[in-house]
């Protein structure tokens, strides 16, 4: 019954907006199996312990969590426009938001609510796929982004989608996957790498 009900339901809706019991089922494999892309990002965002750093669709706030141990005299902020994810991440992280060194709030990418220059690095993971107008999301993290700040956007690459049935379509209407070109971008605003994950 269960499996039923599951394949009438638009699973990437729920990956771009998590809701209700399957929202939360959802959150619970974010957490899970995004365990490496989490670490790699952190890895390189060689955040330090005075950085202010916003998350863009954090998700159960796993990558947020464990930044909150390295960024002791900053803040980790994360935006999140699923309610069900909101309350999920202030759940994993409610001893470092009493702390003051952990926010997360709702929010969309492409109408950030915070004043310009307020971050010094922006990241997100697998999240961009799901940013409907993505250069209006881009212009507003620039925004957002002190000069010299970095944006890193972690991605898995069009070419590894459905690796076990290659013959399946990639993407829909609210999951748009992206083909980069492996290298680093610098700017004013340095814009950090895509590398695909083994």
């Amino acid at each position: 019954m269960l499996g039923r009900i599951v394949n009438i339901v638009n699973l990437d809706a729920q990956y771009r907006r998590p809701s209700g019991w399957l929202g939360r089922s959802i959150g619970r494999a974010m957490a899970r199996d995004h365990q490496p892309e989490n670490r790699w990002t952190i890895e390189v965002l060689q955040a330090g312990p005075t950085d202010q750093i916003l998350e863009i669709g954090f998700g159960p706030g796993v990558a947020i969590q464990a930044l909150s141990a390295i960024v002791s005299a900053g803040q980790s902020i994360g935006v999140d426009f699923s309610a069900t994810m909101v309350r999920a991440a202030r759940r994993r992280n409610a001893a470092a938001i009493r702390a003051g060194r952990v926010q997360v709030l709702g929010g969309e990418a492409n109408n950030l609510p915070f004043a310009a220059a307020r971050f010094d690095q922006v990241f997100s993971i697998h999240s961009i796929y799901f940013w409907p107008q993505v250069s209006v999301a881009l212009a507003e993290i620039w925004r957002v982004l002190r000069p010299n700040g970095r944006l890193v956007l972690t991605i898995l690459p069009r070419e590894l989608w459905n690796l076990d049935n290659p013959d399946l379509p990639v993407g829909t209407p609210e999951c748009r996957p992206y083909r980069p070109k492996p290298k680093i971008f610098t700017s004013s605003r340095n814009m950090a790498c895509f590398r695909p994950l083994e």
